[in-house]
């Protein structure tokens, strides 16, 4: 697996018109793999864009699964603060090992064939652990640090609405392979929008 790190330019036009429609900033990532959709589904891409200082500090972390070659993205000069950091990682994960961990997730549940958004911070904490329960991992403590809706467009150019939540905390894992795969193919849906990007950290 691979992890990039892009500092992206708040002042950019094109970085302030992916951020209105996240699906954008998918495509110009996936360019980095190829032309091909299926190079973008061999890929595996998962990314999450973090703000700090009400926004003048975006960060855009993209995790793959084959190494990307960022001088095939189309951006212009402002698009970027600083050269993309990219390095290869291998964690390994055991079972009974304690993780910090951060996820920007949408929460959603199906009703009537229809997926909806859930909303409530207790809600989106409830729907979180029935994920744990079902990806390999128990949820020792978790919070909403932020949480909303997202506007985006959908591939046929309808405009959507999801429910988006930034989790964090602490998790254990109790299965190690099904934690591998979530983690490998992240949490929840709409991943081409900026959903479901696992990150962990050892709890020392």
């Amino acid at each position: 697996m691979y992890l990039s790190m892009l500092k992206l330019n708040p002042r950019s036009r094109q970085v302030q018109a992916e951020l209105r429609d996240p699906y954008q900033m998918h495509r110009t990532i996936c360019k980095a793999f190829g032309v091909d959709k299926e190079a973008w589904k061999e890929a595996r891409v998962l990314f999450r864009v973090d703000e700090s200082n009400e926004g003048r500090m975006l960060r855009a972390l993209v995790q793959s699964a084959i190494k990307p070659d960022w001088s095939r993205i189309t951006a212009p000069d402002d698009y970027l603060l600083t050269e993309i950091q990219c390095k290869d990682v291998a964690p390994v994960f055991k079972a009974g090992q304690r993780l910090a961990f951060r996820l920007r997730a949408n929460p959603t549940v199906k009703r009537e064939g229809k997926r909806e958004g859930i909303y409530g911070e207790m809600e989106r904490l409830e729907w979180l652990n029935r994920k744990g329960e079902a990806n390999g991992f128990f949820v020792q403590q978790a919070r909403v640090i932020s949480d909303g809706k997202q506007k985006g467009l959908t591939t046929r150019g309808c405009e959507t609405v999801f429910s988006a939540a930034v989790f964090e905390g602490v998790l254990v894992v109790t299965d190690p392979d099904a934690f591998r795969a979530a983690f490998e193919s992240g949490i929840g849906s709409a991943k081409g929008f900026g959903f479901g990007l696992l990150s962990v950290a050892l709890v020392k």
